[in-house]
């Protein structure tokens, strides 16, 4: 990957949305009916870290049972309140998501989980990335995407996906690929070395692997694959933009993921994370700040992506490891559950609230007091990448998915 070629697309993305690129030579893994649908379309996942309680995030506030069973975690239903339609509102910080709502922009999926929770972080976490409840999956779905997107190509984009933050959530494993984990901000991604110094290190990673040290070849892989992002991050990160972005490192990694959208057409998939939401105690402070936080850096971001002309090409997908209990604990918090509300952003959304709202009823919840599943997670996954990113979500997923209702 050269300066010249970068700065090629940094001029073409500059073009408008028309001219986001071509879709890699991938037909073998796609549909014929969406591979026109998903050409130039990218996907940003965001991971609400710790387990979101989806009863205080989209509240069922017309059910009366909601603040008799919640108590004194109950939000209370005023004028503060976003409310969608005569049953779910959104938490009071959540504004920029009632305007995306205003906008046709927003649909929620009530229930989203899968057979026998599992309520440890780590493994539901591996559970989503993987989109294997057994856990018997090495790649991740984003991963095994890229792995689609790029087949055929002999020096696939390594900004093809990657992540910003602070560490590389394993659902971007690919078998292709080694995508990038980024700095919240372009300025920190560097390379320890100047002048020679910086010429000779390229030469020592330029070398091919081995073939048979793996373990050298990966570092050796994940290096080329450093040395390459770095070009394009440099030109990136000079762009500017009239939107002003919150001074969070959440808010400034979404400023830098549309950086790089307009310099490199061939980005599709983006990873990220925010919070905390484990809120086992204390929770209506720690809740409100986290989602605040959220909204504050999405609000930015949908303004920048709408400023660049970007807006139709990308899909936000918001999604936790697991939702909290319906009823709070002794510390006014809400320890580990199971059936969660998932969030797509993006003009190419169906507005609307998918399935039933969390029920109160204890005969219909699970496991001694957690929501039921309503949609397995893989109709969303596959969903998003028949529908919105044009590939084969049976080579994906390794099986068949119906279709949910929220894309247009």
């Amino acid at each position: 990957m050269t300066i010249q070629k970068n700065r090629r697309r940094l001029v073409q993305a500059g073009l408008g949305a028309s001219a986001l690129g071509a879709v890699p030579g991938v037909e073998v893994m796609r549909t014929a009916a969406a591979a026109s649908a998903g050409s130039g379309r990218k996907l940003v996942t965001i991971h609400l870290a710790g387990g979101c309680d989806t009863v205080n995030t989209v509240i069922p506030y017309a059910d009366p049972k909601y603040a008799q069973v919640r108590g004194p975690l109950a939000i209370p239903n005023n004028a503060a309140m976003p409310k969608l339609d005569a049953r779910n509102g959104l938490h009071p910080a959540l504004t920029a998501l009632k305007s995306l709502w205003d906008r046709n922009r927003l649909a929620i999926v009530h229930g989203v989980g899968y057979p026998s929770f599992d309520y440890s972080h780590f493994q539901a976490m591996e559970i989503y990335w993987s989109a294997d409840p057994r856990r018997a999956t090495f790649t991740g779905w984003l991963g095994r995407a890229l792995d689609a997107f790029t087949a055929g190509e002999a020096a696939p984009d390594v900004l093809t996906g990657f992540s910003i933050g602070w560490s590389l959530p394993p659902s971007l494993l690919s078998r292709r690929l080694s995508p990038p984990q980024l700095p919240t901000q372009a300025d920190w991604f560097y390379l320890p070395s100047w002048g020679p110094q910086q010429q000779a290190l390229k030469n020592l990673l330029s070398q091919p692997t081995t073939g048979t040290n793996l373990f050298y070849d990966a570092y050796l892989r994940n290096s080329q694959a450093a040395m390459k992002a770095y070009d394009v991050v440099d030109i990136a990160g000079d762009l500017t933009t009239p939107v002003v972005y919150p001074d969070t490192g959440f808010a400034q990694g979404l400023r830098f993921a549309t950086q790089l959208l307009r310099t490199d057409a061939d980005v599709r998939v983006i990873a990220m994370e925010q919070g905390s939401y484990d809120t086992h105690e204390t929770q209506l402070p720690q809740h409100a700040e986290s989602l605040l936080e959220l909204n504050n850096g999405l609000r930015a971001f949908t303004a920048d992506l709408d400023a660049h002309g970007l807006s139709d090409q990308v899909m936000i997908l918001l999604w936790s490891e697991f939702a909290r209990r319906v009823e709070p604990n002794a510390s006014n918090g809400t320890d580990h559950g199971a059936a969660q509300a998932m969030i797509l952003i993006g003009p190419g959304v169906r507005r609307g609230v998918y399935g039933n709202p969390p029920t109160f009823d204890p005969a219909k919840l699970v496991d001694d007091g957690n929501l039921p599943m309503q949609y397995d997670f893989r109709q969303l996954y596959a969903t998003l990448l028949d529908r919105w990113l044009g590939l084969d979500s049976k080579t994906i997923l390794g099986n068949t998915y119906g279709h949910l209702p929220v894309l247009l």
